[in-house]
């Protein structure tokens, strides 16, 4: 997605329970940094979340590996 000036709408599906991610962008910096934190409940594993960012009237999706180590 292209966008200088409109900060971007992000959701994550897929995500295992125990799990949470921030989103963190500014109409200065509109790409933001998206981050993960897996909690102590968070079950050990190989997950294939979904990311989807709406900005500036585009949506795209992407799809990756997220694992999950046990503490």
């Amino acid at each position: 997605i292209v966008s200088t000036s409109e900060t971007a709408v992000v959701s994550v599906g897929g995500l295992p329970a125990g799990v949470q991610f921030t989103y963190a962008a500014s109409d200065t910096n509109p790409s933001g940094t998206l981050s993960f934190l897996a909690g102590a409940s968070a079950g050990p594993g190989t997950y294939k979340p979904v990311v989807t960012v709406l900005s500036a009237g585009q949506t795209v999706s992407l799809a990756f590996t997220l694992i999950v180590n046990a503490p």
